[in-house]
C-alpha cells in the first residue's frame, strides 16, 4: 500500500546516529515522527504530488517567528542592502552548525531529567512502541498534511487539519483525565455528560478540565495566554480581522488587558480549544440563521487570516499532543 507520507533525516550523517542509531528515521514508529515533527527535525515527501519538503519549524517555542506570509521579513529586506544580508546569512550558518541539533534539545521537552538514551530506550522496546499504533498513525498524518499544506501557503486547508488534530487528541481525554483525578465520582459525573450530553460542550469542558488538572501538573498552564499578532501592510486590514475575531468569540476567552488594539488578541490558554472550535464553525459552517459568522469579505483574504491564527494553534496543538505522548510512552 502506497503510504501518503515518507519520512527521512534532514541530515543522516548527524553524529548522534552514531550513538544512538535507533533515533535514526527508518520504519520509526508514529509517536516519534510526531516529535520529530513538531521540534521541526524531519523531511517529509507528499508521495501523491512526489512534493519533497523540510518541517524545520519548532512549533513548541511559542516565541520564534513565523515566516508563512513573508511580511516580517519583506520588511527587513527594504532596509538591508545586499552586502550586509550576505553577512548575515554566513554568521547563521556558522551559528546553525556550531549549536546544538534541536534533536539533542528533544528530550529537555519532554523531561528536565530525560536523555538521549532513554529515548533511544524507549524506542528500542518493540512491544511499547505499538501501543496505540493506529491511533498515532492517524494523527501523524493529519500533522503531516498541515506540514503539506502550510508549505505551499495552502492555510485555510492546513487549518481543517489543525482541527482534525483537536478532534483526535480529546479522544485520549476522558481516559487521561479520569487516570489522573483523585476524585472517581467527579470524574465518573463529567464523563458521563460527555457521552450523553452536548457532545461540543461536554468535549471541551473535559478539554478544559484535562488542562487543568493533567497538564498543571508540571506547569500551570491555567495561568498562560496565547498572543496572536495581527500584522499586515494596511491598517485597514488590520482593524477588520481584529474586529471580527472579536465579534465571533465569546468575551471570557481573551485576556482582556493583553490585548492590543488592531494588532493582537491574547486568549487564555484554556480556552485555545475554544477559540479553535469557534472559528471552525464561524467560517466552515455558515449559517444565515447566524449573525456572527465569518464572511470572506471580513477577512480580506483567508490564507492570510489562518497564517495568522495556525501558528499558535499548531503551538498549543503541539503542547497538548505532547502531553498526550508523554503520558502514552514516557512515563515511569
Amino acid at each position: 500500500m502506497i503510504e501518503p507520507f515518507e519520512f527521512s533525516e534532514i541530515d543522516d550523517q548527524d553524529r548522534i546516529f552514531r550513538k544512538y542509531p535507533v533515533l535514526k528515521i527508518n520504519n520509526s514508529p508514529a509517536f516519534y515522527l510526531i516529535l520529530r515533527g513538531i521540534v521541526g527535525n524531519i523531511q517529509i515527501k507528499q508521495t501523491f504530488r512526489e512534493f519533497t519538503f523540510q518541517q524545520t519549524r519548532d512549533f513548541l517555542n511559542p516565541i520564534e517567528k513565523s515566516a508563512s506570509n513573508g511580511l516580517e521579513e519583506e520588511k527587513k529586506d527594504n532596509v538591508i542592502d545586499e552586502a550586509v544580508k550576505s553577512e548575515i546569512s554566513i554568521l547563521l550558518e556558522l551559528v546553525k552548525t556550531r549549536c546544538k541539533s534541536n534533536l539533542e534539545v528533544l528530550p529537555k521537552y519532554i523531561s528536565d531529567t530525560f536523555s538521549l538514551k532513554d529515548l533511544s530506550d524507549v524506542l528500542s522496546d518493540r512491544k511499547a512502541i505499538h501501543r496505540n499504533k493506529y491511533f498515532f498513525d492517524s494523527l501523524n498524518n493529519e500533522f503531516s498534511n498541515f506540514y503539506y499544506h502550510t508549505s505551499r501557503g495552502s492555510h485555510t486547508i492546513a487549518f481543517l487539519h489543525l482541527y482534525r488534530i483537536l478532534e483526535y487528541i480529546s479522544y485520549t481525554f476522558p481516559v487521561m483525565y479520569a487516570a489522573s483525578t483523585k476524585d472517581f465520582s467527579k470524574s465518573f459525573e463529567l464523563l458521563k455528560t460527555l457521552f450523553s450530553g452536548d457532545k461540543d460542550k461536554g468535549e471541551l469542558k473535559v478539554f478544559k478540565d484535562f488542562i487543568e488538572i493533567v497538564m498543571s501538573v508540571e506547569r500551570d498552564y491555567k495561568r498562560l495566554s496565547i498572543d496572536i499578532d495581527i500584522v499586515s501592510d494596511l491598517d485597514e486590514y488590520n482593524e477588520r480581522i481584529y474586529n471580527t475575531i472579536l465579534s465571533i468569540c465569546d468575551k471570557s476567552i481573551f485576556e482582556e488587558s493583553k490585548n492590543t488594539k488592531y494588532s493582537k488578541v491574547s486568549i487564555k490558554f484554556p480556552e485555545f480549544s475554544s477559540f479553535i472550535i469557534t472559528i471552525r464553525n464561524r467560517f466552515f459552517h455558515l449559517k444565515n440563521s447566524q449573525e456572527n459568522n465569518i464572511q470572506s469579505v471580513d477577512i480580506v483574504d483567508s490564507d492570510f487570516f489562518f497564517s495568522l491564527i495556525n501558528r499558535k494553534s499548531a503551538y498549543f496543538l503541539s503542547l497538548v499532543t505532547l502531553v498526550v505522548i508523554k503520558q502514552s510512552y514516557f512515563q515511569k
